[in-house]
């Protein structure tokens, strides 16, 4: 007898007996489906009590789950358990002041799991715990597409993408009338999911889930998705209709919608630092978007949420929510100067531009304009987007000299406005 395969097994018993008897110590949550089933969605209601822990054991697997709440519940000390994981459980960022429930954020694992720990901390009585399957059907794996987010797109044409039929393979397909919208603003988003997560395109398809199954939206929310490697997702397809995805009305920007394209970055990044690959895609599409509709990525536009709504925005510019998190937010400034930046270099058919020297400066910058222009004027921006005054040398139509000797060592953009365009350049101090 091979004693080697019994042995293994003895011990693979041994080592996950203490795990197994640690969650049959807590008691069973009693769930009640609410509707009927589906292979990519279950919905269960069930009573709890304030600081509990329950063994949640579900009828089929499932990669991502929801709860929902009475209204005002507080999901701070909330958190479930799977395989002695702790994740934690956050109120969902999209959640509107009308809704009749509390929601909370949407939790994602890459592979399926079948069961796990609910403490509650503050929940109590009635919840709704909503389940989800991305992986129900037979999903191909996805081809390797890191070429097509390359350093050698054509700048400022649309960037190569997944698309919504692509990556939503297997799952039910959206459909509706969509409604158009000319877009004035692009909104910046986290989906405030798990940042160890690797299957991006599992997330994305989680995402659709929970939008067009739990929250009953017509699809899924946001025009374009980012992910952590760069991969550019195309969220709301514009299906058989003669509309472009991107000027498709989404639901991402606090229910006031119209003017609005949503561009979200998978992660939560009040904990993690967006990649510079990541930041490069979102740069792409919005000099991409932003070159095609004529706007300004500095400029400012009203909106029923915000009356001085950026062209580029996030979230929480127009109502209350952490999104797109901290780390993303301070962004912003330099996503707007490096689009600016495209765009003048890279988007116009015959680029203006306007030379300096000397390079490397000798603690004055000559400014030379492509044409005479009484009226231009230069600013310098750093890196967070802060407008540095400098001393002002000597000016004329033609150029301006100015000294830089009292500004730190580093990059910075210098950014010339004439009474026909606004030209930006990096410049580098040293």
């Amino acid at each position: 007898m091979n004693r080697q395969p019994y042995i293994l097994t003895c011990l693979i018993g041994l080592w996950l007996l203490p795990s197994l008897l640690w969650a049959q110590s807590y008691p069973k949550l009693s769930i009640t489906e609410t509707k009927a089933a589906t292979k990519y969605y279950r919905q269960y209601a069930a009573s709890v009590e304030q600081e509990a822990t329950y063994q949640v054991q579900a009828a089929a697997s499932f990669t991502s789950l929801a709860f929902r709440a009475t209204p005002g519940t507080d999901w701070a000390d909330t958190y479930v358990i799977v395989n002695q994981d702790t994740f934690r459980v956050s109120v969902e960022e999209h959640e509107t002041a009308n809704l009749p429930h509390s929601l909370s954020t949407l939790l994602v694992w890459d592979q399926p799991i079948r069961e796990f720990l609910l403490y509650t901390g503050q929940l109590q009585d009635s919840i709704v715990i909503s389940l989800f399957n991305a992986q129900a059907s037979q999903v191909p794996q996805p081809a390797l597409r890191r070429e097509q987010t390359a350093e050698d797109d054509v700048r400022c044409e649309k960037p190569a993408l997944i698309t919504q039929e692509e990556w939503r393979t297997g799952l039910p397909a959206p459909s509706y009338q969509r409604a158009i919208t000319q877009v004035n603003h692009v909104i910046i988003h986290h989906s405030a999911t798990f940042n160890s997560l690797t299957d991006y395109e599992n997330v994305v398809r989680n995402i659709y889930l929970f939008h067009t199954q739990d929250r009953g939206w017509s699809d899924i929310g946001y025009n374009f998705l980012v992910a952590p490697d760069g991969t550019l997702f195309e969220g709301r397809s514009a299906g058989e209709q003669n509309v472009e995805s991107d000027n498709i009305r989404g639901a991402h920007f606090c229910g006031r919608n119209s003017g609005t394209m949503g561009v979200c970055l998978l992660g939560n990044y009040n904990t993690a630092i967006p990649t510079d690959t990541a930041l490069a895609t979102i740069e792409r599409v919005t000099s991409w978007k932003l070159d095609k509709e004529g706007l300004d990525p500095m400029a400012t536009n009203s909106h029923p949420a915000n009356n001085n709504l950026g062209v580029i925005a996030g979230h929480r510019n127009g109502c209350a929510t952490e999104c797109p998190g901290e780390n993303l937010y301070a962004r912003l400034e330099s996503i707007r100067l490096n689009t600016e930046e495209q765009i003048a270099k890279d988007c116009q058919e015959e680029p203006q531009v306007f030379n300096i020297y000397p390079v490397p400066n000798d603690g004055t910058l000559t400014v030379s304009l492509p044409q005479p222009d009484s009226t231009a004027y230069l600013d310098i921006i750093d890196l967070q987007g802060r407008t540095l005054s400098l001393p002002v040398v000597s000016e004329d139509a033609s150029q301006f000299t100015i000294q830089t000797q009292i500004i730190p060592t580093g990059s910075y953009i210098l950014r010339v406005t004439t009474s026909q365009e606004v030209l930006t350049r990096k410049i580098l101090i040293e």
